[in-house]
This record gives structure tokens, sequence and C-alpha cells, in this order.
């Protein structure tokens, strides 16, 4: 396979050096000789443009391009606009020798360049933050990062939701990753936040995306430069509790080839602690029972992604890259169970001490196809992704118990040994197709193979041999297999203040389990029309009002299917339904963007229908206590909200933004004649970013961040809010900043619940990482400015490209 791609990668060389010309200078100023780097080249033919780049840091520039006469234009702040025409390339170098450009002599009205990026920018069908400015999040990983964004909210387990529904689908720029894993909460937890660019929240996917994710997608989108010469960041950082690592961003252009690497390593180690209250009121007895758990969980972790993008020609381009992630932990848990009589006697103490090491291991390599073509917009890409994940937990258990904690002794040793691997294999293909005047035309395919393992063993000491025998009641084995066949058609218009675009996406999806332990097979056969349709009109001032319409699927993924559970809590177990359907859902939404001069706005109306919805349900405790969680398919929900983003900028050194999302939620269903699980909810979240500029000091921003009580199918879910506070100060001659950054400032970041069922009432909080967490953070950077923003137009957190 490897000479395969030696072999491919060589033919491509020497086709593009053999039909490629190149055109290079070096561009310097007229008045004072000095060369300019980063100022803007480009090539045009016949007025569009075809290529272009920007010069090194001593003025000079190369650009490949096919033979043929081209225009070359040069821009640069301040500068005038030099236009070099009628050169002529062959199949070689034409060197144009020394460009000058004269200082121009005009004041600019008005030139605002931003030291970072605008952090929201409003497109289509997406909106896209720009996580530079985040300060309270330096150092973070990719879960702090997501709990910033408004619209979406990470609990303390680090589950993610969007707009108060957890079924978010997560890429990876762009695609399923093994930088997500079999794990998505725990890879969250480990990614870096440094690495991260920027964050895409698709509400309302088109056709284009995946139809999975029934609340919409998020995309995360990595580092990579393709700045001539060589540049990159490198970021060291300390903090408390254990928060250390040291990360690099790496870019190397050169002619036709550009290389980039990501790497970053971590060593952390977070305590965690919960608490509950539990009733049990059953017919012939009544007692109570209080829950202590305390963990320190962490270790080392590393990513690394490298790769490079070869430049065939100006319309040519392949880009290859392998992605390695590496953790090793060692977490430690203790869960304490104290039973009390109706007298409010001590009756019973239980102490569950677990020792767990957790290694995980993800593979990822991928190589992408992209053809330009003369026509603007005219594109196809190709992509081939393969991910190879693994991860093995191993837990050594110890339980004592007696009539009080003084009492206590060793009664049982338990080994647990989870094996879970993953192997996915990605084709797609996609081209745009423009026509008419602002008409596109958009087709594509992708096919998913997929294959997961899961051995999950439980064996306890027997006293009388002693050695270690198989409880065949928690252990299983259990066989995935999932494909899925989708294809997709896209069309669009754009005339006068209206656009429009409509899209039908199929999706075949075939899904087979297998128990090796029963030989029980389970088989899902189904085929799915997901449509959707956006329409924008464009108002007065930059104002857009938008309506759109997606439909989406939520298919049970194979720990919802496997009947497995954890064994760390013995009183308290999740396990699967191995007869879960898929859930659908109908998504509508009409926004409204306003822009404001120093203030942008954007109002959002939504309403989800979902239908087969799939619901974890606490069943009633048995006689011992034991709780258990299953998942079905209880009915129907609906829900609809308000979301408002907003940011005004009420003086140069201040400015605020905030995203408020109200929604009522109200599900209908059951579970057999038994069990209703009928509730309705009205709530809220709420978020609040202040950020300062103290002139010759620093930067600062503080986020509030708020969440309401909410009614659940069995309960409710409290309120909880935290404070995060963030300082950066650049140094260096601006090469490099230096950060501090505090999370949950006074440790209110707590999830707090009630479960109440006929027997059994549950008052509870739960506390993943115990607040605050203080970083230390330096960035330096080489041969890089700090990102420029755009000219400002409106509002300054919201670009002009509208839609939502």
């Amino acid at each position: 396979m490897k000479r395969f791609f030696t072999l491919i990668l060589f033919a491509y060389t020497q086709i593009a050096i053999a039909q490629t010309g190149w055109i290079s200078g070096k561009v310097v100023d007229a008045s004072t000789s000095e060369p300019l780097e980063y100022a803007t080249v480009s090539v045009l033919k016949n007025g569009e443009l075809v290529s272009g780049g920007i010069t090194e840091p001593k003025g000079i520039f190369k650009i490949a391009v096919e033979p043929g006469e081209y225009t070359l234009r040069i821009q640069f702040v301040t500068y005038e606009t030099r236009e070099v025409s009628g050169i002529t390339v062959g199949k070689g170098k034409k060197d144009l020798g020394t460009i000058t450009v004269a200082p121009s002599n005009k004041e600019l009205d008005e030139v605002v360049v931003q030291a970072e990026r605008t952090q929201m920018q409003l497109n289509l069908d997406k909106k896209v933050y720009n996580v530079g400015k985040d300060l309270s999040s330096l150092r973070g990983t990719a879960s702090d990062i997501l709990d910033n964004l408004p619209s979406v909210t990470v609990d303390v387990e680090g589950n993610v939701e969007l707009r108060g529904s957890g079924n978010v689908k997560i890429l990876i720029d762009g695609k399923p990753s093994g930088l997500v894993g079999l794990s998505s909460t725990d890879a969250l937890r480990q990614l870096q936040g440094n690495l991260i660019e920027r964050v895409e929240i698709i509400t309302n996917p088109s056709a284009r995306y995946d139809a999975e994710g029934m609340a919409g997608i998020i995309n995360i989108i990595l580092k990579k430069d393709k700045g001539s010469g060589l540049n990159g960041s490198f970021q060291v950082s300390t903090g408390y509790p254990h928060n250390h690592g040291a990360s690099a961003n790496i870019n190397y252009r050169k002619d036709w080839v550009n290389l980039f690497l990501n790497y970053g390593i971590d060593y952390r180690k977070a305590p965690g602690e919960g608490f509950a209250l539990q009733e049990f009121n059953r017919a012939d007895t009544s007692y109570r029972t209080e829950m202590d758990r305390s963990h320190e969980r962490g270790g080392i972790s590393n990513n690394v992604r490298f790769g490079a993008d070869f430049f065939l020609n100006d319309k040519n381009r392949i880009t290859t890259s392998f992605l390695y992630r590496y953790s090793d932990e060692l977490n430690e848990s203790k869960l304490i169970y104290e039973d009390f009589d109706q007298m409010d006697a001590l009756i019973n103490y239980t102490r569950r001490e677990d020792d767990e090491t957790e290694g995980d291991e993800n593979l990822e390599y991928a190589i992408n196809y992209t053809r330009d073509f003369d026509q603007k917009d005219r594109k196809l890409t190709a992509d081939i992704q393969y991910q190879n994940n693994n991860e093995l937990e191993q837990s050594d258990i110890v339980q004592l118990a007696g009539a009080s904690a003084g009492e206590a002794d060793p009664q049982l040793y338990q080994k647990v040994r989870n094996d879970e691997g993953e192997k996915r294999l990605m084709l797609q293909a996609d081209y745009v197709h423009p026509f008419a005047s602002k008409s596109k035309f958009e087709v594509g395919f992708r096919s998913t193979f997929r294959d997961v393992k899961n051995i999950y063993t439980v064996q306890e000491l027997d006293e009388a041999s002693g050695e270690y025998q198989p409880l065949d009641t928690f252990s299983t084995d259990f066989a995935y297999n999932e494909n899925v066949h989708a294809a997709y058609a896209i069309i669009s218009n754009e005339f006068n203040k209206i656009s429009w675009q409509v899209g039908l996406r199929s999706e075949t999806t075939d899904i087979n389990t297998l128990f090796q332990e029963t030989g029980e097979e389970g088989t899902w056969n189904y085929t799915n029309l997901f449509p959707s349709a956006f329409f924008t009109y464009k108002l007065k001032a930059e104002n857009q009002l938008q309506l759109s319409y997606s439909r989406r699927i939520n298919r049970p993924r194979f720990r919802e299917l496997n009947p497995f559970s954890s064994f760390t809590d013995n009183r308290n177990f999740r396990v699967g339904n191995p007869e879960l359907q898929p859930e659908f859902t109908d998504s509508y939404e009409v926004g409204f963007l306003q822009n404001l001069e120093n203030s942008s706005i954007y109002y959002g109306l939504y309403f989800r229908h979902t239908n087969q919805l799939i619901q974890r349900v606490t069943l009633e405790p048995n006689e011992k206590g034991e709780r258990v969680r299953v998942p079905y398919n209880i009915g129907t929900s609906d829900a609809v909200g308000v979301e408002v983003n907003a940011s005004h900028e009420f003086a140069k050194w201040y400015r605020v933004s905030g995203n408020f999302n109200f929604y009522r939620w109200e599900a209908n269903g059951s579970v057999g004649d038994t069990v209703d699980l009928g509730a309705q909810a009205v709530t809220f979240s709420s978020r609040i970013s202040n950020n300062f500029k103290i002139k010759n000091l620093f930067d600062a921003q503080l986020n509030v961040n708020y969440r309401a009580p909410q009614n659940t199918t069995q309960g409710r879910r409290l309120s909880m809010t935290s404070v995060d506070l963030g300082l950066s100060k650049d140094i260096w001659n601006n090469n490099g900043t230096i950060s501090l950054s505090a999370r949950d400032m006074f440790n209110t970041r707590k999830y707090r619940y009630i479960t109440e069922l006929p027997t059994f009432y549950e008052e509870g909080s739960w506390q993943w990482r115990k607040g605050p967490q203080f970083v230390l953070t330096l960035n330096y950077r080489l041969n890089q400015k700090k990102q420029r923003g755009e000219r400002r137009e409106g509002g300054e957190d919201f670009g002009g490209d509208g839609g939502f």
C-alpha cells in the first residue's frame, strides 16, 4: 500500500513539474527599497482571479500557474495597488525581478485592523466562531471551548447539548474523526483547545451534511496555515489543579508543497465529587440512603496531526494527513453508601474503591483531491478516510461493608475489563457546478463502513479457590456493524434581494449486531429521505431575514443497543436496549439579522418535532436498592424556542456580547402500560461575555453562564451558574502572548437534579471537575502576525454573510 501511494504521488509530481510554470519576483517599497512582507499577490487571467499568495519576509513570492498570459496585482495596506500586465508564462520560471510599490498619498478615512478575527460570523446555513478571542478558554480543552459558545452547553459529565438537546453530531474538519474516538465526551476533554482554529455550529444543516444529529452539527476546524515559508506557533502552560502541557503548530510552504504539523502533549489530574440523598418507599419497608462520590481522573495525553498539500498546478491539489492520539490515564474513585432505617439509624455502610487504568489509541489516515475549474466556484472534491480506534479500561475494585465506617471490612474483590475497538472507512465525493448568473447545482455521495467490537468482562474473587471467577450476568461480547450510503443534490439561486436553496438527501442504513455468547443477531435496514430548504431576503442596511427547514435522524449507537453496563457503581447501572429504533426530527427555523452602527443582533425562532423519541428511563429500584437505566422509544416530543445573539461596542475599550435561548419542551410517551413519561418544561439558558481592552496593560474577558431549571420525564434538572475570567498581554514585539485564565471561579458549575418515581426519590449534585481552575499560558508566534480581522461594517461580532 505504501509503494502504491508513493508511485501515485511521484506520478502526480512529474506531471505537475512538466505542465506547471512559475511567476516569481520581489516586492519592495518604492521610496526605501525595503522588502514588503505579507503583501498580497494576485494572478489574474481575463480579469478573473486564478491564483495568488503572499510575499515572504524578504518580499519574495513564487506562484505556480499553467502556461498562459496573466496580469499580476500587488496590494498592501497604505500602499497603492500595482498591476503588471502582459506576463507570458511557459513551461518554466518567469522571474519579474524587483517590483516597486509606492506608499499611498491618500489619507485613509477609516481602516480598522483587529488584533484577532471577529468571534462570530453568520453564513447561509451555519454560525462560525473564531475561538482566538475567548480568553477564558485559553489552554482549555475542546469541551471548555464548546461550553463557552452560544447555543451550546456541556454538562458536568462532558455531554454536549445544542439548544437543550443532546443529539448533536460532532465533526472534525467536516468529517467524523479519530480525535472524537469511541467516547466523544472523553475525547473532547483531551483535545487541546489551542489546536482549534474555529467552530461551526449548524443548527439546521442542509442536504450536503450527514442527516445524523437531531439538534444539529458542531464542526471543529483544526489549525492549518498556508502562508509561504516557515511559520507557526508554540505554547507552554501550567495550571492548578494539575493542568500542564505544550503544543506546536508548524507550517512550511515552499513552491508547490505545503507541510503542516500540529502536536500537543498534556498532563491533567482533575478532582470531582458528587452527593445524593435517596428515599425508598416500598410497601413493606422504607429507608433512606446517603451517597458520597469522589474521584481524581486524568493522566498524560498526546495529539499529533501532520500532512501535506501538493499543488500539482493551479487547478489540482492533493492533501494527505495522518492523525494519532494516545492517552494513558489512571482514574481513582471512591463511592460510599450509608443506609438509614425509618428511625434514622445507620444500618449499613458500604465503600467501593475503583482504581482504573484507561488507554485510548486513535489513528486516522486521510487523502483529499480537489479540482478547480476556470469557471468561478466550480469544484470537484474526493475524500478517502480510514480510522482505527481502540480503548481499553481495566479496573481493580475493592468493596468494604459493615455496620459503620469503623467496622467495614473488605468483602468483595472484583476486576473489570472493557475492550472496545472501531474501524471506519469513509468514501466521499462532492461536485459544485455554477450555471446562469448566480445559480449553482451541487451533488455528492458518501459511504461509511463501520465495525465496532466490545468485549466487557467482570470477575470476582472466589475465597474458596483464591481465583477470580467470571460474573456472566455482567459480561458480554458484542459486535456492531453499520454501513450508511448517502447521496444528495442541491440547487440554489440568487436574484436581487432574494436567495434560496433546496436539497434532498437519501441515506440507506444497514446495521447488524451479534452477541457472541448466545449467537443472537439483530438487523436493521431502512432508507430515508431528508429534504432541506433555505430562503433568505436581504433588507436595508445589510439586515437579513431567513427561513429554513431540514429533517434529521438519530440512529441508536452500539452502546445504546448493547446490554452491558458500567460496574463502578453496583447500585446504579446503565444498559442498552437491542430493540431500540431510530428517531426522526423535523426542524423549522426563522431568523432575522439586524446590523446597527455599533452592534448586531440575531433573532431566531425555531420548532422541532420528534418521532420515536429516545429517552433513557430509570426503572423502579429492586429490593436491594439497585437501579437500572435503559433507553426506550417512548413517543413524541415538541420543542419551540427563541434565541437571541447580540453584540454591542460601548467604547473602543469595552464590548459586550451575549446569547439568550428560551424554549418550551413537551414530551408525550410511555414504556408499556405502567410508566407514563409525559412531561413539559419551560426553561432558558444565557451567556454574557464582557471584553475589556486596558491600553498598554492587558486585554480581559469576563464570562457569566446561567442555565435555568428544567423538568424532565422523570424529575427535574436544577439551575447552574458559572463565572470565567481571562487576561492576556502581548509581549516580545507582539510575537508572543502571556495569558491567565480562571474557570468556574466560585465553584458553582455543578449538575443538580431530582429524580421522582412512585417508590423512589433522589436529590443530588454532581461535579466532574471541581473549580476553580487556573491556567497560565505562554504563546510564541514564529513568522506570524496576530490574526487580522475584517474591515468593520456594522457590528464587530457578526460578519455580513447573513443566514444562520
